[in-house]
């Protein structure tokens, strides 16, 4: 399939009634916030960022937190990174799993919070908590985040997108409350790649798309990068040249062959998604900056 044919699936619309009232939700509380915080995934800096949380959010200050860092191409983060500052954007990109990075980024948020009540003309130190909100899409790691910044765990924490269901403060380290806001998509996808990137990165469930579909896309994904991926895990040179050659290999790695020599398509399907997941291919981005038309080729880590 070439990528024309996957645009030319149907997006599946798949958009929760709670998403809806969650959005209107964040523009209420709005005006209680010093600073909102758009958490993304760094593998899709601009394809898991939701075009109108800043339309529920104007005039706010405002930064980009790219999480999961560790998943993502360290070459292309930096270029991500470079960008995102080109437009004038605060950008932080974090693994979230280490433990220095999340008191650094309190100290952050602080910081940018008083800088902004400066810059409006504020005559009176901030005397109450720096109020931070925090929005995202589905399963971009905002309850792993939370838990992280917090001396407790406070917030649920699951594989799945849709875990938070509600807004709920938190205080964290430090003089910061954060406000943590369940994961909300936006009404109209812009295609099936799109869509399909969001699946790959667990912001839309895997039954909803459908995992054969999804384990294709990932094939086609794969190709685009061959200097990344870790191609011996399945006994490979290098990328197969149709998806079904791939399936192929990782059911014989796996043993998900039936009787008479045919593979499992659903199973290796997971097999494969998981793999990605798991990080057992590599560390992978699959969007780059506007500008760029190729991927990043392997460098050192950041």
């Amino acid at each position: 399939m070439t990528p024309l044919g996957f645009n030319d699936l149907p997006l599946t619309g798949w958009f929760p009634g709670h998403m809806l009232k969650a959005g209107r939700k964040m523009h209420e509380i709005a005006p209680l916030v010093d600073l909102v915080v758009e958490l993304v995934d760094a593998r899709l800096p601009l394809a898991s960022r939701n075009p109108r949380f800043r339309e529920f959010l104007p005039g706010k200050p405002a930064m980009v937190l790219a999480n999961k860092a560790d998943l993502a191409d360290p070459a292309a983060s930096r270029r991500w990174q470079r960008w995102f500052e080109a437009q004038g954007e605060r950008v932080f990109f974090l693994d979230a799993r280490q433990p220095d990075d999340p008191d650094r980024l309190v100290r952050y948020w602080e910081r940018v919070a008083h800088e902004e009540r400066e810059r409006r003309g504020a005559t009176l130190a901030l005397t109450r908590p720096v109020r931070v909100m925090i929005a995202g899409v589905p399963n971009v790691g905002k309850s792993t985040l939370v838990n992280r910044l917090c001396a407790e765990k406070r917030a649920q924490v699951g594989p799945l997108p849709g875990v938070t269901r509600q807004n709920q403060w938190i205080r964290l380290r430090g003089d910061v409350e954060l406000l943590d806001t369940p994961g909300v998509l936006w009404p109209r996808i812009r295609d099936k790649e799109h869509e399909l990137r969001l699946a790959l990165v667990g912001s839309i469930r895997d039954e909803v798309i459908g995992i054969e579909l999804l384990a294709e896309f990932l094939w086609y994904e794969l190709s685009r990068q061959p200097g990344r991926v870790d191609w011996s895990l399945y006994d490979l040179a290098a990328c197969p040249e149709y998806p079904d050659e791939l399936m192929a290999a990782v059911a014989r790695r796996r043993g998900l062959l039936r009787p008479g020599g045919g593979i499992d398509p659903v199973r290796t399907a997971h097999a494969l998604v998981k793999d990605y997941r798991d990080l057992r291919l590599g560390a992978l981005t699959f969007e780059f900056p506007p500008e760029e038309t190729t991927p990043c080729r392997p460098s050192a880590s950041l």
